[in-house]
């Protein structure tokens, strides 16, 4: 099947399964404490230490980082980007899918493991549906997942994709915690299921590269 591959196409996809089969035991062994109902105690201690940080400036942050992957400014960054690709002639439907699927699984797993909220100290931006995985954290790494997707044929352009847009997620990831509307199990799990999916897609359309190439 894979006869005539590249040792450099090798060591892609073995690092792309090695990244799909760590990602997948993250989420799962945050997956089985959470359905249990067993709890993290870090979970607790590291929301007293955000709650320690109150700050006016770090509020007036965490909402900015928060509200910038909003499903409002989601929609709008995640159709413009779309646009965009659609009109350069890039391959956009990566972008579509990896935004898309992140999102379904977003929603399935608040509704299977219906987690409440933490409700430990006040919450700044009061949430009212489910807790795990973190929507805002799934959605700000898909987001930049799917342009260095969209963007590999250019080194550059996907460097620069990383280099800005892996700092915003983290920031925002952090902001839900600050705020104290997610625990730290449900941002670890939003990355985690993020990621397998990417990693999933990358190996699964990515697989003609791996096809043996002329004759042999």
């Amino acid at each position: 099947m894979f006869r005539g591959v590249r040792p450099a196409l090798w060591a892609r996809l073995l690092a792309l399964y090695g990244g799909l089969v760590l990602a997948l035991l993250a989420f799962a062994e945050l997956a089985e404490d959470v359905y249990r109902h067993e709890g993290f105690p870090w979970d607790r201690a590291l929301l007293a230490w955000f709650h320690g940080l109150r700050s006016p400036f770090l509020d007036g942050l965490a909402h900015l980082l928060t509200l910038s992957a909003s499903l409002p400014a989601m929609a709008l960054l995640a159709g413009g980007g779309l646009l965009w690709a659609f009109w350069r002639g890039l391959p956009w439907v990566r972008l579509l899918l990896v935004l898309g699927g992140s999102e379904a699984l977003n929603l399935a797993g608040k509704l299977f493991f219906a987690r409440p909220r933490p409700h430990l100290f006040p919450q700044l931006t009061p949430e009212h549906d489910f807790s795990f995985p973190s929507g805002h954290t799934m959605a700000s790494l898909a987001l930049v997942l799917g342009l260095f997707w969209l963007l590999e044929g250019n080194p550059k352009a996907s460097r620069l994709v990383l280099l800005l847009g892996l700092p915003w997620a983290l920031g925002v990831a952090l902001s839900r915690l600050y705020l104290q509307v997610h625990y730290p199990s449900d941002v670890l799990a939003g990355w985690a299921l993020t990621l397998a999916w990417f990693l999933g897609l990358r190996l699964i359309l990515g697989r003609r590269d791996a096809a043996p190439r002329g004759g042999g």
